[in-house]
């Protein structure tokens, strides 16, 4: 399927979101896809399209702000948390998840490092493995570092 990539084979993947390269929930679902994970304010989703297609859905927002701004940190450690509990709800009932921002590589690319990070990956390897499938991802002005901030935030938080 077209702008897919998979962090974990038939999975967890990304893409980037519907309101920039639009898409078929149908499709999805006759990709494999089981359910739908927005990180962006959910736009261009259609709910009820991803529902009437036999896809679970959840939107859990992410900030979209170039370069990332103050309180930006605490809404992302506040976030992230929700977004894994759905990644890990789908991994207990073998729903391959599709996760979306709008390019499908800050955001996407963070809630994915932060995967890789709770499932015992050190910060540098779990953003090192995330581009090395996504080599865009955190390429928006300060989210390079931006990334870093909120993975240490997050081990910190969870100590």
């Amino acid at each position: 399927m077209q702008h897919l990539f998979w962090l974990v084979e038939d999975k967890i993947a990304g893409r980037s979101g519907p309101d920039k390269d639009p898409w078929d929930p149908v499709a999805l679902k006759a990709a494999g896809i089981g359910a739908v994970l927005s990180v962006n304010a959910g736009t261009g989703c259609d709910a009820a399209a991803l529902a009437a297609a036999g896809l679970r859905y959840a939107c859990t927002p992410l900030t979209d702000n170039i370069p990332p701004q103050q309180g930006d940190l605490a809404l992302c450690v506040a976030q992230l948390p929700k977004a894994l509990a759905f990644i890990r709800q789908c991994e207990a009932d073998a729903l391959p998840l599709l996760i979306h921002c709008r390019s499908g590589k800050d955001r996407t690319g963070v809630v994915m490092a932060y995967y890789l990070m709770s499932n015992g990956a050190a910060p540098l390897h779990a953003v090192s493995q995330v581009r090395s499938i996504r080599d865009i991802a955190f390429s928006a002005e300060g989210w390079d570092q931006f990334v870093f901030d909120l993975l240490y935030a997050l081990q910190e938080a969870a100590n």
